[in-house]
């Protein structure tokens, strides 16, 4: 068994996130909530690009599928691999951003693709706060009215 797989496992369960990707959604989520993890200073090494729904690591599509895969002892022992409890610990830091705050109108992975974008283009590509809002705005339309709800949950988790 790889130990990638299990840790993966293990990390999207310390995020109280489920391996379920039978939809767009759910991998857009899975997406999403390894991205917001990682922030923490828990490195899986999963690197992201810009994609169309925004932080995109083809990397992790290829482990979350191969986890998904794995069946009988295989997925249970990756079901009962566990992280140690500092790095538990680091991971309840993203906690508070998998909480959608009143006033959004978005389903969970609208919600963490918002995040994720708006924090890839204003620390990982280094754009300014109005850049980002219209790269936003032309792009993502369907998320783009919440950026100031994003902002202010991802510096207030010091994540920005």
């Amino acid at each position: 068994m790889d130990t990638r797989l299990t840790v993966l496992s293990a990390f999207l369960r310390a995020l109280g996130q489920p391996l379920d990707i039978a939809t767009k959604d759910d991998r857009l989520r899975t997406q999403k909530a390894v991205y917001l993890g990682q922030l923490t200073g828990v490195d899986l090494g999963y690197r992201y690009n810009w994609y169309v729904h925004g932080p995109y690591s083809p990397s992790l599509t290829q482990d979350y599928y191969a986890l998904d895969a794995l069946s009988g002892e295989s997925r249970a022992q990756a079901n009962q691999t566990f992280l140690n409890a500092a790095t538990i610990q680091k991971l309840a830091g993203a906690l508070p951003l998998f909480q959608i705050p009143a006033g959004v109108n978005l389903q969970l992975h609208n919600w963490l693709e918002l995040l994720c974008s708006w924090h890839y283009l204003r620390k990982i590509v280094g754009y300014a706060p109005d850049k980002a809002r219209a790269t936003l705005t032309a792009q993502k339309p369907h998320v783009a009215q919440y950026v100031d709800q994003a902002d202010a949950v991802l510096a207030h988790e010091h994540f920005l």
